[in-house]
């Protein structure tokens, strides 16, 4: 465990070093109500910096957890480095007392330490900056990956949907084309029956058989265009459903899908 990273936590949480767990856990709390992203406007800077801190604070948490884990006194073996600087920097004090050379020493010593100080927590930071990365890159995998499924999902009921209305459309065009027929074929015994004197004029046998032949091809006619129509529909029904298939099933579909999940296409 890195020392150096648990005591920078404690600094996250705006702690000492070797703070008790009880005010870590307090410190902890204020800042998941401190740096919630419902406070802030949606979409903001000031939401995307609290969220950064809340994921911040939490790492901090976890870590300081982990740390008393192995060292329930909270203190590591070697002791904190910042408490260690302040016991020599008090020590140098007193020794410099009347001593030009051991101020001057003392000097050199703080600003060495204030330079490591600063390395660690840059290096701290920068470690943080990258993790965040990391994080955020996985939320957009995860949000891609779920888009995808609910897609994959969507294009199998809608291709169960279409087929299953395909059917009955079907169903629905033999009934009504059996009654169409079977209201052509009472139209016709009714002709030859009255010789279609409704319509006030007298018509042999031939004539009505005639009629009747005209009325049965404009009947056929427009059933050719409605079955050419409802061909191409299958055509196109065949069409999605070998798509949905080829995404579910080709390896060059699932590598491409797998690629811009992983925001190889960015």
């Amino acid at each position: 465990m890195n020392y150096d990273d648990v005591e920078a936590a404690f600094r996250v949480l705006g702690l000492e070093p070797g703070t008790s767990l009880d005010e870590v856990k307090t410190a902890y709390k204020f800042s998941l109500q401190a740096f919630h992203p419902d406070k802030y406007p949606p979409e903001s800077s000031a939401q995307k910096m609290a969220t950064e801190k809340l994921i911040a604070a939490k790492d901090a948490n976890e870590l300081i957890a982990a740390f008393y884990e192995e060292h329930p006194t909270g203190e590591p073996p070697e002791g904190w480095r910042t408490k260690q600087g302040e016991k020599q920097a008090h020590q140098g004090q007193s020794k410099a007392s009347g001593q030009s050379t051991g101020s001057t020493d003392w000097q050199s010593w703080e600003q060495g330490e204030e330079k490591t100080a600063d390395n660690d927590l840059g290096a701290w930071e920068q470690r943080e900056v990258e993790r965040q990365k990391e994080v955020k890159a996985g939320h957009g995998r995860d949000k891609r990956q779920k888009l995808v499924t609910y897609g994959k999902v969507a294009l199998v009921i809608m291709c169960l949907a279409l087929w299953s209305g395909k059917f009955s459309n079907n169903s629905y065009e033999r009934m009504k084309r059996q009654q169409e027929a079977g209201l052509l074929m009472e139209k016709a015994q009714y002709r030859q029956s009255t010789h279609d004197a409704a319509s006030g004029f007298y018509k042999t046998d031939a004539q009505i058989h005639d009629e009747i032949e005209q009325e049965a091809e404009r009947m056929k006619s427009q059933w050719s265009q409605e079955d050419f129509g409802r061909w191409f529909g299958v055509l196109m029904l065949i069409a999605i459903s070998g798509g949905t298939v080829w995404v579910f099933r080709s390896k060059k579909a699932r590598d491409f899908i797998d690629g811009w999940v992983d925001g190889a296409g960015k």
